[in-house]
């Protein structure tokens, strides 16, 4: 058998195919080797047209006449059962599940169309039609709990022991659970919700609409906020980064008031429904959305503040390499820049390679993820930081959207969405209740896109054959687990301090912004001489209506994944069978639990933690031994 890399030289190939003899024709292997140069070459453009058939706005329309048609007469169906009446109905269970996933995949296209054409004509009248179907999926899924909880644990327990239940029982038992802790004035509830929502949307026009300047001498160039902070701390010229950086910082501060009252409302109403909920406090309503406990999350942060004098060396030493005293913030996240180019053929075979060492169908996946017009990785302006994964699970496929640079940073996001992709992929035979969005905890939302972007540095180190190239890579490395580890300490402290003193009264801007950086000073140690300004309004996550406290799962996520890049290397071929069980049964069990199941960890320890961030102290030794060979 002949294996064909995906690098190769194509004259070399031509004439190894013209002189043995295969299976298929020569010229057809050809074409589709042409073809596969072509796309892995440069960065490729999706394609959305295999998604629906032709002419897809006319089908589309179509599909959603077709979901809200079936979808009225459950919601009807649901809200004219009586008290007595049994709602655990196997058909329309299974109906409405499949319901869910078109509803999911029409969202799942506009999202993507949007991106790709965010002026399209289209766009208005289809977030509205698919927005008032999600509307309506909630609302069934909350009578449908309602109902449950009129229900004894008999009545439940006797209902849902049909095997064509068996499927939805999770779902059914969180939606019981959910609704029996409800409060009784649920008009009032729902406005506050609906209320969130509004002030969500607020924050993104608002921030939309922020724009700055930057200036060469002769011309002045507007330039728009994702645009200015892609530029303070990726651009190639340092003087260009430092300018933009300060003009965006300036631009915020003057804007800052608008703002922090968005940012007290949305607190406000949050403990407001924290109150009505009768909750300990609005960290234990996310919580009990991530699926863990409040004793595991504070292991994980007492670790991490017992090796905080190790992680900090690193800081110290980079303020010896530049001749300082202290780094600033900006320094840190900027100077740590891998001059290396990464061609996007090199990074998709990194991480096809990567990935077969863990299991061959996922190298297979990424293959074809990146044959089958899945990603678009052209830069455009237009393209938001970082990237996204829109999933299409009734198909078995995703879509991917990044500018890619040719970067080290650029190779990380086509990794971490490229996992993503992974962890929808297996889900595509489930059967759930619940859209996809309120279906994921948030610890376990980030754990396979981590934990293939991980692969995927570890192994562009591992080959690197320079040693200053490996030297760049692992500075890059360190500061990008830095950031999980301090960085977002730094927002959940930040968070945390927020609920505290919003409750006695509004915040000024001044207020917020100092509470920050005090957090900032706390989590790096008081390392850095200067701190990121303004980042209670860069963040989008403490703006968001459904999820408060998103920022210790990406730290959880980070630390967790580290820990499960070793447990593969211990585990070998099993490794891949626990990890896809475990990502199959998002949403099903609590994280703590299912890394107990499948994988043997006790998260509620802190040796498991003190050896994920050991591997971080490791990687600043092998740094030290670098800068001293």
């Amino acid at each position: 058998m002949i294996e064909l890399n995906s690098r190769f030289d194509y004259e070399e190939l031509k004439e190894l195919i013209i002189n043995v003899p295969l299976v298929c024709s020569s010229k057809n292997l050809l074409g589709g080797i042409q073809q596969m140069n072509l796309i892995i070459a440069e960065p490729a453009r999706w394609n959305l047209k295999t998604l629906y058939s032709e002419p897809i706005e006319s089908v589309l329309s179509n599909e959603l006449d077709e979901l809200e048609f079936t979808l009225d007469p459950l919601l009807n169906s649901m809200r004219q059962l009586s008290s007595t009446s049994n709602p655990i109905k196997s058909e329309e269970l299974s109906l409405f599940s499949q319901l869910i996933k078109r509803i999911e995949k029409a969202d799942s296209y506009y999202y993507c169309l949007s991106a790709e054409t965010p002026r399209h004509p289209g766009n208005t009248s289809l977030y509205s039609r698919i927005s008032k179907l999600k509307a309506g999926v909630r609302s069934l899924m909350s009578d449908l709990g309602r109902q449950l909880a009129l229900m004894t644990d008999e009545q439940f327990t006797e209902c849902s022991s049909l095997p064509s239940i068996r499927p939805f029982l999770s779902d059914l038992s969180t939606l019981r659970k959910k609704s029996q802790s409800l409060p009784s004035n649920l008009e009032d509830f729902a406005t506050k919700i609906t209320g969130l929502e509004t002030l969500e949307h607020t924050y993104i026009q608002l921030r939309n609409k922020l724009q700055t300047y930057i200036e060469d001498g002769i011309h002045k160039t507007k330039l728009s906020f994702g645009e200015a902070n892609r530029i303070a701390l990726s651009d190639p010229d340092p003087d260009r980064q430092k300018q933009v950086f300060q003009s965006l910082t300036q631009t915020l501060e003057q804007e800052s008031d608008l703002f922090a009252s968005v940012l007290n409302q949305i607190t406000s109403l949050r403990l407001a429904l924290c109150h009505a909920k009768k909750r300990k406090d609005v960290l234990d309503e996310s919580l009990e959305l991530s699926g863990l406990s409040r004793y595991t999350l504070d292991t994980m942060w007492e670790t991490i503040d017992s090796l905080l004098p190790k992680l900090t060396h690193y800081l110290n030493l980079k303020a010896t390499e530049y001749g300082q005293e202290k780094i600033s913030w900006h320094q840190l996240k900027t100077q740590s820049h891998v001059s290396t180019q990464i061609p996007f053929s090199r990074a998709i075979e990194q991480v096809i390679q990567t990935s077969n060492q863990i299991d061959p169908a996922m190298g297979n996946f990424m293959h074809q993820a990146a044959m089958n017009g899945w990603i678009d990785a052209v830069p455009s302006k237009n393209k938001p930081l970082g990237g996204f994964c829109a999933p299409f699970i009734s198909d078995g496929e995703s879509r991917i959207s990044l500018s890619y640079d040719e970067s080290i940073e650029s190779g990380r996001i086509l990794a971490h969405e490229l996992g993503h992709a992974w962890h929808y992929r297996q889900l595509e035979s489930s059967s759930s209740l619940v859209l996809l969005e309120d279906q994921f905890s948030m610890t376990i939302a980030e754990t396979s896109s981590i934990f293939f972007q991980l692969l995927f540095v570890d192994g562009m180190i591992q080959n690197s054959k320079d040693p200053k190239e490996k030297k760049s890579l692992l500075s890059w490395k360190i500061q990008d687990s830095l950031t999980y580890v301090m960085g977002i300490r730094a927002a959940y402290l930040f968070e945390t301090q927020l609920y505290e003193k919003r409750s006695s009264g509004p915040l000024n801007a001044r207020e917020l912004e100092d509470m920050f950086l005090e957090a900032q000073r706390k989590a790096y140690g008081d390392q850095l001489s200067e701190y990121q300004p303004f980042e209670w309004i860069k963040a989008i996550q403490f703006y968001r209506a459904y999820v408060p406290f998103y920022n210790y799962p990406y730290t959880f996520g980070y630390l967790f994944s580290l820990g499960l890049v070793e447990v593969a290397k211990q585990d070998g071929e099993q490794f891949a069978q626990n990890f896809n069980q475990f990502l199959r049964e998002t949403g099903k069990k609590s994280v703590e639990d299912l890394a107990l199941q499948h994988f043997g960890l006790n998260l509620s320890q802190p040796d498991f933690w003190y050896q994920s961030i050991q591997r971080i102290v490791d990687d600043i030794g092998e740094y030290i031994h670098l800068s001293t060979t």
